[in-house]
């Protein structure tokens, strides 16, 4: 979706994240530009026309500096809090929002016209006190609504809750994982499978969209897309995969053709990991305090680092088991580990009202464990070799809800057994 902008745009200032504080634009603060910009559009229709917000002014710095902002994660970002606005973010010069997170295509038969950029979609916060490039906060965001278009206003992100695997996957596959990957091509595969997942998983079911709910023949589910050869972009409805015939700025270094099988490939690669790992995650003390456990929603984290330190410079890094198990490294005080925490979402309404898709982003959680902490105690049950089975008294007083089964045998010339069984009528209850 391509829109012109004015050859001079006087760009208002970013809002911070409390929404009531705005800076004084400079003349270094403007930006003139008349190339065509593309910004990132889950659904039908154009991106809105007007001034392109606060969001280009890093964009202008972006042409004379580099990112300096550090990864996003649970113990160095500002304080996230409801209602904190975000914006959308698209280099002035060639509309990329992350360039080697997303590319240019479809997946299955979405969208209907034109590509759209699929994958991780750039969002910017400036925390409060800040008000320039340097202390700019990068989020990654995902779009829960395919049938709706991006605004490009800043926009408010509450708490959600989500389907415990997207959480691990909009936390993964953020704001870190892109800014350390994508410069290797290795980016843009995994994020538009995210970006895949959460539409299988929130946007069909929740906003009645068909991106997946419309593919037939059991392909609708992504864990049946394991070996699936995507569809060419020129053959015929109905498609299914990924496809494509100008993938853009990519960064990937393979074949379009290599790009779109692997892309296909990593839905269900994604979401088997995804399932094995969804959130929220715990860490605790394990049994007789000789390490720390890690879990999920569906048990024990396979795979994941917990960092042990003793307080110092000293630290060790220690990659979980198969039962999610890591060992205290002799001498080390704590141990640390990060998780998916807090889901965000935003309606992304622009501010004249008119309908915005919904995007989601997921905050890192920092979890902790002391050493000192108690572990987790087990008691042993011996069964009695010789059980003592008292049966029911067989006199009440009031017999409804009981019956009395009487076995009678008789033996001809040895006399007369009589047993009486009672128990409860469990039909009667």
């Amino acid at each position: 979706h391509r829109r012109w902008l004015s050859p001079a745009v006087d760009l208002p200032a970013a809002p911070h994240s409390n929404g009531n504080h705005r800076t004084a634009l400079t003349p270094q603060n403007k930006i003139r530009c008349n190339r065509c910009v593309r910004l990132m559009d889950c659904g039908r229709g154009q991106v809105r026309t007007g001034t392109v917000k606060a969001l280009i002014v890093a964009g202008a710095a972006l042409l004379s500096i580099p990112i300096v902002s550090g990864p996003v994660s649970a113990d160095n970002h500002d304080p996230f809090t409801n209602g904190d606005q975000l914006t959308p973010f698209a280099n002035p010069m060639n509309g990329n929002s992350l360039q080697g997170g997303h590319f240019d295509g479809y997946v299955n038969e979405h969208p209907p016209g034109e590509y759209f950029q699929i994958g991780g979609i750039g969002l910017l916060r400036f925390p409060d006190g800040c008000n320039e490039h340097a202390c700019t906060e990068w989020h990654v965001g995902y779009c829960t609504e395919a049938d709706a278009p991006l605004q490009d206003d800043y926009a408010p992100y509450f708490e959600t809750t989500i389907d415990g695997r997207l959480s691990y996957l909009t936390w993964k596959y953020g704001y870190e994982f892109w800014e350390t990957t994508h410069d290797s091509g290795n980016a843009v595969a995994p994020m538009a499978a995210v970006q895949a997942l959460v539409w299988a998983w929130h946007s069909d079911p929740e906003t009645g969209s068909s991106v997946f709910s419309s593919v037939a023949g059991g392909l609708d589910d992504p864990f049946n897309w394991d070996g699936l050869t995507p569809s060419l972009h020129t053959d015929p409805s109905p498609r299914v995969g990924f496809h494509g015939d100008d993938l853009g700025s990519t960064d990937w270094s393979g074949t379009d053709e290599q790009f779109l099988q692997a892309a296909t490939q990593a839905v269900y690669d994604l979401a088997v990991e995804s399932t094995a790992k969804a959130g929220p995650w715990t860490l605790s003390q394990g049994v007789g305090a000789t390490g720390v456990v890690l879990t999920g929603s569906n048990g024990p984290i396979e795979g994941e680092k917990i960092t042990f330190g003793d307080g110092m410079d000293n630290g060790v890094d220690v990659v979980t088991d198969a039962d999610g198990f890591a060992a205290w490294p002799a001498g080390m005080t704590f141990a640390h580990a990060e998780g998916p925490g807090q889901s965000y979402e935003t309606q992304g309404d622009s501010d004249q009202g008119e309908e915005g898709q919904n995007i989601v982003l997921t905050l890192g959680e920092l979890l902790e464990v002391k050493v000192g902490d108690p572990a987790p105690t087990t008691t042993t049950t011996t069964p009695d070799p010789d059980p003592v089975v008292e049966l029911p008294a067989t006199g009440v007083e009031n017999t409804s809800g009981f019956f009395t089964l009487i076995l009678v045998s008789s033996v001809l010339g040895g006399g007369l057994a009589l047993v009486a069984l009672t128990r409860r009528n469990r039909e009667a209850r």
